[in-house]
């Protein structure tokens, strides 16, 4: 340019006056984005993955309808079956990895060298964020204290304590199941399972050692899981849009489950109090998971934060937590209603279960365990992992993932994939009798595995096959009138839910409905 030319541009810049200037503003933002966005396309060129339907959307619209019609991990699923294990997909102008390659997901659940948990979205940190218009009811602690705490916590979970406390949890299991089958009238009531069981396992955790000695939480079951149930209902919608985030703030029942988690909380503060108070005095007892709580936190002392919030969050989380069982119960009868072949297998062996201890119960339950394994298949209680690179990692295709990116696997993705599993969409519990034999490590992944492995994944078999055993023990379930074919789930959050097919007719055994 010479001076003529600058002089002539500065001319007509004044002329344009301050709307000129933004428009060449918004000109030159534009231009950024463009050519960011095209550098990174260029970048990735070459790996596998869906198409981009847009430049600047990417497959974001395509995955934002699967979720919205509950189909998001069938399109992954497609996804890898047509372009590969490992794949790039755009979420807007983000690149993003997902993967059903076991090696590589060993290496995530493994490698902390290599992958990083993202503490922004641990999954117990999901329950909230915005349905109370705060930043969280459960600000847990980020991943590395919580590493910490489950190294106290995990003892408490092994199946050698689980042992010892075999006695207790056979007895409220016992009790919470006759207690809600003696409001059921035989043959006619439609017992919504999701409920039922809900309710149960509130009911349990009396026998963890939230009863504090009056049977403060068994006694309060029903409002209990009145309250979970009405959070799980509402957090999904939290994932919406702006305005959906909005219009729910003001939904009535919102404001009512907003008052339940200050209710729950108030209870969780008063059962704090009790225990640390205990626990000065008489030392811990070690069939007490409060107690436990307490020390964990206790263990993280010099670190920033207040470990009081702490253990209310972790008390919280357990009230939430437990329910995954009561999801898992009420898919598995969802199922075992309509295979009268699996359900007389099943019946036949709860009705001469030895539950004397939990060895023997375990020996005496061989099929019972197939069923609770092939149901967390098809409908795990996790439906995914996420980690970002902290370095470079190498693909066997001979492409890399570039450092400082976040790559996914799907756990509905990996116990579906044809590659893996034989008649991979169809319920067989005897894909299991030999148990884990014949599995390619790391594509079971109903507790996740590795240092991130579940603690409570003994304590959930165990309360699961004592719920089934005492649900079939003397009753026969059916679907209710006009349901004998409905069957689904609602995959759009971290919980799976059946929506359709749970509501149930109990009758005692040898009778039928309405006779």
């Amino acid at each position: 340019f010479n001076k003529g030319d600058i002089s002539e541009s500065v001319n007509t810049i004044k002329a344009w006056g301050i709307p000129g200037l933004l428009l060449i503003g918004v000109i030159g933002v534009f231009g950024k984005s463009v050519f960011t966005t095209y550098q990174k396309h260029e970048k990735f060129v070459g790996y596998p993955g869906p198409p981009r339907e847009g430049f600047f959307s990417g497959n974001y619209n395509q995955m934002r309808a699967a979720q919205a019609d509950n189909t998001l991990f069938d399109l992954f699923r497609d996804w890898v079956i047509e372009h590969g294990d490992t794949i790039l997909f755009w979420r807007n102008t983000g690149a993003k990895f997902f993967t059903a390659d076991p090696d590589i997901i060993r290496a995530m659940l493994t490698e902390i060298t290599v992958f990083k948990k993202i503490d922004a979205i641990p999954n117990r940190t999901l329950f909230g964020q915005r349905i109370t218009g705060t930043t969280s009811f459960l600000t847990v602690t980020e991943g590395k204290k919580w590493a910490q705490k489950r190294k106290v916590m995990s003892p408490y979970f092994s199946k050698l304590h689980l042992s010892d406390m075999f006695s207790d949890c056979h007895d409220y299991i016992k009790r919470g199941v006759h207690t809600q089958l003696a409001e059921v009238k035989m043959g006619e009531t439609n017992v919504d399972l999701v409920w039922f069981y809900g309710e149960l396992f509130q009911f349990f955790l009396g026998a963890l050692g939230f009863d504090l000695g009056c049977g403060l939480v068994s006694k309060n079951a029903p409002f209990h899981n009145k309250a979970i149930q009405g959070i799980l209902k509402w957090v999904p919608h939290q994932f919406g849009t702006p305005v959906d985030v909005i219009k729910m703030r003001f939904e009535p029942e919102v404001s009512e489950v907003i008052s339940y988690i200050v209710k729950l909380r108030n209870i969780c503060k008063h059962i704090l109090d009790v225990k640390e108070e205990e626990l000065a005095q008489d030392g811990p007892k070690p069939d007490d998971i409060v107690h436990h709580i307490i020390t964990s936190n206790k263990s993280l002392e010099g670190s920033k934060g207040d470990q009081h919030t702490w253990m209310m969050d972790d008390l919280m989380t357990s009230f939430l937590v437990i329910d995954n069982m009561a999801k898992t119960l009420s898919t598995l009868f969802v199922r075992l209603m309509r295979d009268e072949r699996v359900y007389k297998k099943v019946c036949e062996e709860v009705r001469s279960a030895d539950l004397t201890t939990l060895q023997s119960m375990d020996k005496s339950l061989r099929y019972t365990e197939m069923v609770i394994l092939e149901t967390l298949r098809l409908h795990p209680t996790l439906m995914r992992g996420i980690r970002d690179t902290k370095q470079d990692v190498k693909l066997s295709n001979g492409l890399t993932i570039p450092k400082r990116h976040m790559i996914f696997f799907g756990q509905l993705v990996l116990h579906k994939h044809p590659k893996y599993w034989d008649k991979p969409l169809e319920w067989l519990p005897e894909r299991f009798e030999t148990g884990s034999k014949n599995i390619t490590p790391f594509t079971y992944l109903p507790f996740i595995a590795g240092p991130r492995v579940c603690m409570g994944k003994h304590l959930a078999m165990l309360s699961m096959k004592l719920s089934i055993v005492y649900s079939l023990k003397h009753h026969d379930m059916r679907p209710s009138p006009g349901e004998e074919k409905e069957m689904d789930w609602d995959y759009r959050f971290t919980i799976v839910r059946p929506t359709k097919g749970h509501n149930a007719v109990f009758t005692p055994v040898g009778q039928t409905a309405g006779s």
